[in-house]
């Protein structure tokens, strides 16, 4: 879960900025007694119902801005129920994280489904019923490499078919949100040979399974950006390489081999709306559960306390799927702050009867440590920060199972 922060206290943020700088536009006045006088945090619910599918879903209450990220286990309850009556129940994914699944692949697509969470000493929140949109395919997922070669660009290809069209009630428009899971290679760009024993100040060839282990690493991110994009105001039914992710050329998902997997979901234009309030609002803070300059109303209610305000949007869609691989070795677009320094094990002495100074233990003191001797020499090793030598201090062994090599 991204980080949990008030959208209330936010909004003073916002205004002690304001009257720092002497140019506020306006006050902001909260409309809900609750949140204006109990200074209670607000609820966050997180989470599409997914039709043929997984339905995911978080539950979280907004933090001050002072206050350290914190996941507060609130003992909820989750299900999804139809409008004839049925009722799927959710399970815990991870005890004390509020992630809950719940299975929605039976559900028929002519039914109207919605939401329901229930939070010990909070009350029972209902999203609106809602009708399944159906999405799409994903045509094709593509990437560009920017011109100065700084950054590589994610892009995500589909169309407005006849099927969308004519299953769901857009006014022939196409509204799509996207969310991807990656996996990537991410090595050692100075792969350690050697090991450095601190007790006895001496230097050791490493054995080979922990060298891989050192050598070879994997690691995997999901996203948390708002993307989504329309045909709304385009001549065509096209949404054309639309930006998923930019990645930096210092980030390790450059190096080599590179997988994402990319999920579409479909929108009405009242989701499309929410989403992009949120989009504007949560630029530069992290996502939807942190800090928010204006109140994004989406569609949950407070069955036990009408009025309350609750943050969250749940569509009901279909999802299509991609996943696609990219080997940026060709690219050679990666471009590393490691370096290797060769370090004798001794400093030069300027007396004949000076003792030579032992330079090995202070560079490992330092956060370094050995890759390799120069040559036949050893009582000279190049040395790097340790993160370089060794990727299991950023990521770990454990290939993914669909890995290709």
């Amino acid at each position: 879960m991204h980080t949990i922060m008030s959208i209330f206290k936010s909004f003073l943020a916002l205004i002690s900025v304001c009257a720092l700088a002497g140019s506020c536009v306006y006050d902001y006045e909260p409309k809900d007694a609750r949140v204006q006088g109990l200074g209670k945090p607000l609820v966050v619910i997180d989470g599409d119902i997914i039709v043929g599918g997984i339905t995911r879903v978080k539950v979280g209450l907004t933090q001050s801005l002072t206050e350290e990220e914190e996941v507060v286990p609130l003992g909820a309850s989750v299900w999804v129920e139809g409008e004839t009556g049925e009722v799927l129940s959710g399970r815990m994914v991870d005890d004390g994280m509020n992630e809950f699944e719940v299975d929605t692949r039976d559900l028929g697509l002519q039914g109207r489904y919605r939401l329901g969470v229930s939070i010990p000493g909070r009350g029972e929140y209902l999203s609106a019923y809602k009708s399944v949109l159906v999405s799409p395919p994903i045509d094709s997922i593509t990437y560009s490499v920017a011109d100065d070669r700084s950054y590589a660009r994610i892009e995500v290809t589909t169309h407005n078919d006849e099927a969308y069209t004519r299953d769901n009630n857009t006014g022939g428009a196409l509204y799509c949100k996207w969310e991807y899971s990656e996996d990537w290679e991410s090595d050692a760009v100075y792969p350690a040979e050697l090991e450095f024993d601190t007790k006895s100040g001496t230097m050791s060839k490493l054995g080979l399974q922990e060298s891989l282990e050192k050598k070879y690493c994997y690691s995997k991110a999901e996203s948390s950006g708002t993307y989504i994009a329309n045909t709304e105001k385009l001549s065509g039914a096209v949404i054309y390489k639309s930006v998923v992710n930019d990645i930096p050329n210092t980030d390790t998902r450059l190096m080599g081999l590179y997988a994402i997997m990319v999920y579409q979901t479909a929108l009405d234009k009242e989701g499309y709306i929410y989403w992009e309030n949120i989009k504007k609002n949560t630029s530069g803070t992290g996502g939807l559960f942190g800090p928010q300059p204006s109140e994004v109303r989406g569609n949950l209610e407070s069955a036990t306390h009408p009025g309350e305000s609750v943050i969250g949007y749940v569509n009901v869609s279909t999802v299509s799927q991609k996943r696609v691989f990219i080997d940026w070795n060709g690219e050679k677009i990666y471009s590393t702050e490691c370096k290797e320094e060769l370090v004798p094990e001794f400093a030069p002495t300027q007396k004949p009867d000076e003792i030579p100074k032992h330079l090995w233990p202070a560079y490992y003191t330092q956060g370094y440590r050995p890759v390799r001797f120069d040559g036949e020499k050893r009582d000279e090793a190049y040395w790097a920060l340790e993160k370089c030598t060794d990727c299991r201090v950023y990521s770990n062994s454990t290939r993914p199972d669909f890995w290709p090599r």
